[in-house]
């Protein structure tokens, strides 16, 4: 089955595209050429923004590839060479190795690490696309031409979606959904036409990635963004290891559904019991007649309008359930261990020390080799 993947030669590399073009129309089947132009002032944002958290150097990056005019092309290969490949030391990817291998013999020709980008998967693709266009993988190839045309669309004053905000709510959950695991806990019944009280409450697993992807430059701070025309509120107040325990939020991460509406949202039961333990812990009791509904869609036998009458009765019932499934109750100690453990520093001399210990200096030093060219492959 043929699969949609993308070349980007940046300005400092152009001199070559002919060759690159040349060679691409050889193994694949070029579906479309543009050619787009970001603003001088906003090109390290841009930059910044599409490669989000993997790229820990913009300026070196800019260096290498340059600021201009950059030529994507748009290819389907029919017979993808699909392998499973460690994106970094903690997660694997299945790439196509047909589009990995022509990348890094491009890059050779242009004599720059950095000089021209590739979509080394199907994610990958999806979340380029949805950053460059705002579209969805399999809308955006409907509108491809089988061949090109052999012409290059020109595109000028381009920018990133949501440079300045968003279109829409629809263009908003396009491109978390290509971009980053999240979900929406709770409110979500009347989305993405209607948003209530102007906040959307997120939970996911990569905050620094969602903070870049929505312009939010300090997650802590509860400043809006812009959705359409209204100001619009995003809380990561429940990211993991903050409210909800680390392992209750990456368990609903993993069986997170997609609503209808176009978003994730928690499974049924993971909808009720963290509606639950937010209505404890806020005080509140505007969730009741959701909870008796999802309990009983979920088949909870108990009477739940009378244990949330009673919080004696709603406490037990709440910790009943986290024991059950190894969930621990977030406190001011969980939250300073929570990030402390997650410091970036500190489990980088965690990993290095464990590394020495069990494996020696050598070891080590050919992890870090090995990690700065994975970090160089995958920008």
């Amino acid at each position: 089955m043929s699969k949609l993947y993308l070349f980007i030669i940046w300005i400092n590399s152009i001199n070559k595209k002919d060759l690159i073009l040349e060679d691409i129309e050889k193994k694949f089947i070029i579906r479309d050429v543009y050619e787009i132009k970001w603003s001088e002032e906003e090109f390290a944002n841009n930059m910044k923004k599409f490669y989000g958290t993997r790229l820990p150097n913009t300026s070196k990056k800019i260096e290498s590839s340059g600021i201009g005019p950059f030529l994507l092309i748009l290819i389907s290969d029919p017979n993808p060479k699909l392998e499973r490949r460690m994106l970094d030391d903690m997660n694997e990817v299945e790439i196509n190795t047909n589009v990995y291998n022509s990348k890094m013999k491009y890059r050779d020709w242009a004599g720059a690490d950095y000089a021209l980008h590739a979509s080394n998967s199907e994610k990958e693709t999806k979340h380029d696309l949805a950053l460059l266009f705002g579209a969805k993988l399999e809308d955006f190839e409907k509108e491809l031409p089988e061949n090109w045309d052999r012409s290059i669309k020109k595109i000028d004053n381009h920018h990133i979606i949501g440079h300045n905000g968003w279109k829409n709510t629809k263009e908003f959950f396009n491109v978390l959904n290509a971009t980053t695991n999240y979900l929406v806990l709770r409110n979500f019944e009347d989305f993405p036409d209607k948003i209530p009280n102007g906040d959307i409450d997120i939970l996911t697993d990569d905050i620094k990635t969602m903070s870049i992807i929505i312009n939010k430059k300090n997650p802590d701070v509860d400043l809006p963004i812009i959705i359409g025309d209204k100001k619009i509120s995003i809380d990561f107040r429940y990211q993991m290891g903050y409210k909800l325990d680390e392992k209750w939020s990456k368990d609903v991460l993993k069986r997170r559904v997609m609503h209808e509406g176009g978003f994730y949202v928690p499974c049924k039961k993971d909808h009720f019991y963290t509606l639950f333990y937010h209505n404890i812990i806020d005080g509140s009791m505007k969730y009741k007649k959701m909870l008796s509904q999802l309990a009983i869609e979920i088949g909870i036998e108990e009477n739940i309008n009378e244990i949330l009458n009673d919080n004696v009765a709603s406490e037990r019932f709440l910790k009943k359930y986290m024991i059950s499934m190894g969930y621990k109750k977030i406190n001011t100690t969980s939250k300073t261990l929570y990030k402390i453990k997650h410091n970036e520093l500190i489990r980088l001399l965690r990993a290095s020390i464990f590394f020495i210990k069990t494996h020696g200096i050598i070891f080590f030093l050919k992890k870090v080799k090995q990690k700065i060219k994975l970090m160089k492959d995958n920008i």
